[in-house]
């Protein structure tokens, strides 16, 4: 709750979805990169992220969702 600001909800930079920071930590579902903190839905989108960081993170991205 008074973790990093105030509860809110985060974006999958992988498949666009609406993620629950909290609920994400909790399942080992994040990750930093450059400093910034980072949400995923599940973890097959945690793991490409992780393989490639700067094609989620392309403005000209379009998530799958």
């Amino acid at each position: 709750m008074n973790d990093s600001g105030a509860t809110s909800q985060a974006t999958d930079p992988v498949c666009g979805m609406t993620v629950d920071p909290d609920t994400a930590r909790a399942a080992g579902l994040v990750t930093e990169h450059d400093g910034q903190t980072y949400y995923f839905c599940g973890k097959g989108c945690l793991l490409e992220f992780r393989d490639d960081p700067a094609t989620y993170l392309d403005p000209s991205h379009t998530p799958s969702m």
